[in-house]
């Protein structure tokens, strides 16, 4: 097949996903910006409790999910332009807010939740959740296969390497990788550079 042909192929999908979306999903939604798409074969549970801001774009085989006692505003955000790439999973027991132009790589995973783990208190999976407020900022950039857990703190044009594990606070304008996610470099506002901490390359 042809470039060109793929090309319109790929048009042709995203513009039925996008109709299917406005006429079919919008409804579901506690709130939805105009210019959403959402591709199948997609996950969505609690979509009463999600809002999602203009020109969001989920990828296929995503999961995004809304659980417990729904509230008077929706308890997962997404900002406007965020584009949310496939196999993606969100899934939010309390509170959970990602920022307007988040670009979210495939296979990642973003929670504000997780179980007990009490050894003595039965199996993990039959524990009560214990829910923390989870925030991304604006125009942050996640790498391919990030998890952030709950409770975690992303500030304003951020970017988390793949594969990393993000577990607390990573102030904005940094950049932050490993298990758990380190800060390694700051971006130097004044000299447009990226600079190393004592945790990055020299």
């Amino acid at each position: 097949m042809t470039n060109s042909f793929l090309t319109l192929r790929f048009r042709l999908r995203a513009k039925l996903a996008q109709l299917w979306t406005k006429l079919i999903l919008a409804n579901e939604f506690h709130e939805i910006g105009t210019g959403c798409i959402i591709f199948a074969p997609r996950h969505l549970w609690g979509c009463h409790m999600i809002a999602l801001g203009a020109n969001v774009k989920i990828g296929p085989y995503s999961r995004i999910e809304a659980h417990g006692e729904a509230k008077a505003n929706a308890k997962l955000r997404i900002g406007t332009g965020c584009s949310i790439e496939h196999a993606v999973h969100i899934y939010c027991a309390d509170s959970l807010y990602i920022g307007n132009d988040c670009v979210i790589a495939s296979g990642c995973m973003i929670s504000d939740n997780n179980h007990s783990t009490n050894p003595h208190a039965g199996p993990y999976i039959a524990q009560p959740l214990v829910a923390k407020r989870t925030t991304i900022g604006k125009n942050v950039w996640l790498g391919e296969n990030v998890a952030v857990l709950q409770g975690s703190d992303i500030g304003d044009y951020c970017v988390i390497g793949a594969n990393s594990v993000v577990t607390g606070v990573i102030p904005p304008f940094s950049m932050a990788v490993g298990a758990p996610a380190k800060v390694i470099k700051f971006f130097d506002k004044e000299n447009c550079i990226w600079v190393p901490t004592s945790n990055g390359d020299k």
